[in-house]
């Protein structure tokens, strides 16, 4: 039933799906270096920057800067926007890879066709709906946001499972 015993070998569902999420990717590098140009930041999140920005405010006005509510919250920093876009790649970045091996041995393997297509297209869709949530919501956080990671969990642990069973039973 999940076997296709006609299968080639050649992994093309996989491929067609990896190199839609390169390009996904690659939005997601765009969009981290547009936010560091506009910042004026070389490495990281902004965090050494704000730090920098801190000390001088406390050297310039003394201990009272530190009872400033933009500083009670991240969200209120001018970083935050870069903050977002970073982990929003970052998260990409640790999934993606093992999705893309898992399933694409799956398919090499024997998966069929249609498992191999609903797992990557609803992979894709939950990253767009991580990216979503990461990116476009002031905190950074939202009910597809949530979903999206333990979907990409299951979808992991699954696609890991059907690889052992088929592999050692």
């Amino acid at each position: 039933m999940f076997i296709n015993l006609n299968n080639n070998h050649h992994m093309l569902v996989t491929a067609g799906y990896a190199s839609l999420a390169g390009l996904m990717g690659l939005g997601l590098v765009l969009n981290v270096a547009r936010y560091r140009s506009k910042l004026m930041v070389s490495l990281g999140d902004g965090t050494y920057e704000q730090t920098l920005e801190l000390l001088q405010k406390y050297t310039d006005k003394g201990p009272t800067v530190l009872d400033d509510k933009s500083l009670s919250t991240p969200f209120n920093s001018k970083y935050f926007k870069l903050t977002q876009a970073v982990r929003a790649h970052a998260n990409f970045i640790e999934t993606a890879p093992w999705v893309f091996l898992l399933v694409g041995l799956a398919e090499y393997n024997g998966l069929d066709s249609f498992y191999v297509h609903t797992s990557l297209s609803l992979f894709l869709v939950m990253r767009a709906a991580h990216v979503s949530d990461m990116i476009c919501t002031k905190k950074a956080y939202g009910p597809a946001r949530a979903f999206s990671t333990l979907g990409t969990m299951v979808l992991i642990l699954g696609v890991s499972t059907w690889n052992i069973l088929k592999v050692w039973f």
